[in-house]
């Protein structure tokens, strides 16, 4: 064992034993980021429509004293934290967007040991940690050599494909040291990787002059019904790790009318880039045999791709990250991440993703985060960024 290592053992101890009492503190100042939390979660900010939850996080940015706070071409809200030294910048990045559309009530509703509304956890919450960073460092006495550049990164869902953090990445010109993604929810989410990922739109229609008399000919619900069990029949392997999941299906606005016209939206996650590429090919396939043997148009629109990344389980960041839950009472749970880490790690850094609390009901209008878990979840956040500017998480 070197010197080096063992000055960061040391150095790692130090932090951890304070934890306990970071953890009080952090319950003690918790309306730093409440507050925001629920003034950010009850602006509708839907994927692609986030430009009023952005104006929010940029006039708490110049609140707070950020050096260049701005709004850039891709939407993203970003400031620096000027660090004692400034030699290289710590990354910290939330997503703006959110799964419900405006036309969701966004009431959220606090009680005394929780907050319920709909993206309350995904990402609300998250977004007012990274936002309130600057007033907790402050009012907890901690400064770092390091920069903290804040990002709050829109168009991250969906159809936007990352485009919001991938952009922002490609432009900013800053010597990043590491990178931090903060999820809402769920406590114990630890992302080192990225994981390879095909997001698909399918669009069955009944042409113009569909024979209704032919053999087998049906409305858009009966034939998209034959599609999904026909999908379901392509082999998903077991390793390398895959799924399939059907996260939408729309077809028919009558009882009493056959419809002409359906929508599928899937996902297919995997940890084999060439399955990715085996699935798509099969689903293409497919598409192209269905139209032909059922007289229909079936389309795909692939709206999402992405590849398979990471850094390794024992890199320094990950074991780092692993010793900081530890100490916080919080259990690490392994999950790759479809997310923004993925364009983080891609873009040539170290990063991994975090959780902040537990919650139930995610997705749902009643979405709900704990508070009590959430001082713990933000004790490991501010000091993991701690152990970063000590650069006890490089190789």
């Amino acid at each position: 064992m070197t010197i080096d290592t063992t000055s960061k053992e040391l150095t790692l101890e130090s932090l951890l034993k304070k934890i306990p009492s970071l953890i009080e503190n952090l319950r003690e100042t918790r309306d730093t980021y409440l507050t925001d939390a629920v003034l950010m979660g009850e602006i509708p900010a839907p994927t692609f429509g986030e430009e009023e939850r952005i104006r929010l996080v940029l006039d708490r940015f110049r609140e707070n004293g950020l050096d260049d706070p701005e709004v850039d071409d891709f939407g993203n809200a970003s400031g620096i934290l000027p660090g004692a030294e400034g030699r290289s910048s710590i990354l910290v990045m939330a997503h703006a967007d959110s799964v419900f559309s405006p036309e969701t009530r966004h009431v959220i509703n606090v009680g005394s040991d929780h907050i319920t509304g709909p993206g309350i956890a995904d990402n609300a919450i998250g977004m007012a940690a990274v936002v309130g960073l600057p007033k907790l460092l402050d009012r907890l006495g901690i400064k770092l050599k390091d920069d903290l550049l804040l990002l709050i990164n829109a168009k991250s869902l969906g159809r936007a494909n990352l485009e919001g953090a991938r952009g922002f990445l490609e432009t900013k010109q800053r010597p990043i040291r590491a990178g931090v993604c903060v999820e809402g929810a769920e406590q114990g989410r630890l992302s080192y990787s990225g994981l390879g990922a095909l997001r698909g739109e399918i669009t069955l229609r009944l042409p113009k002059n569909y024979d209704w008399n032919s053999f087998g000919a049906a409305g858009a619900i009966s034939h998209m019904t034959r599609f999904v069990s026909q999908i379901m029949e392509i082999p998903v392997p077991k390793e390398p790790k895959t799924k399939l999941v059907f996260g939408e299906l729309h077809s028919g606005s009558s009882f009493n009318t056959s419809p002409r016209k359906g929508f599928l939206r899937f996902e297919v996650t995997s940890e084999g880039d060439e399955v990715i590429e085996e699935m798509e090919g099969k689903i293409k396939e497919l598409c192209e045999q269905y139209s032909l043997e059922s007289d229909t148009n079936v389309d795909l629109e692939v709206v999402a791709k992405r590849q398979n990344c990471g850094i390794p389980f024992t890199h320094p960041l990950v074991k780092t990250t692993r010793s900081i839950m530890a100490e916080s009472g919080i259990t690490p749970k392994v999950d790759p991440s479809t997310g923004d880490l993925n364009a983080l790690i891609r873009a040539g850094h170290p990063g991994v993703t975090v959780g902040l609390t537990t919650a139930e009901n995610l997705r749902e209008d009643n979405e709900t985060i704990h508070l009590e878990p959430l001082y713990a979840g933000m004790a490991q956040l501010i000091t993991l960024l701690q152990a970063i500017d000590l650069e006890l998480c490089e190789l």
